[in-house]
């Protein structure tokens, strides 16, 4: 099986978690690098 993965650097609302979920991306961790920062790391299978 292959991941394909994503970092995303800005604050996400639930909408745009969900957005996210729905394009078959499963977040896998939130670290918070510095005060009121946030990534988000996904992954989802590649396909094909």
């Amino acid at each position: 099986m292959r991941w394909e993965y994503k970092l995303v650097t800005e604050t996400l609302d639930a909408d745009q978690l969900d957005a996210y979920g729905g394009d078959g991306w499963e977040l896998v961790a939130v670290v918070s690098p510095g005060h009121f920062v946030l990534h988000y790391f996904f992954k989802r299978q590649l396909q094909g």
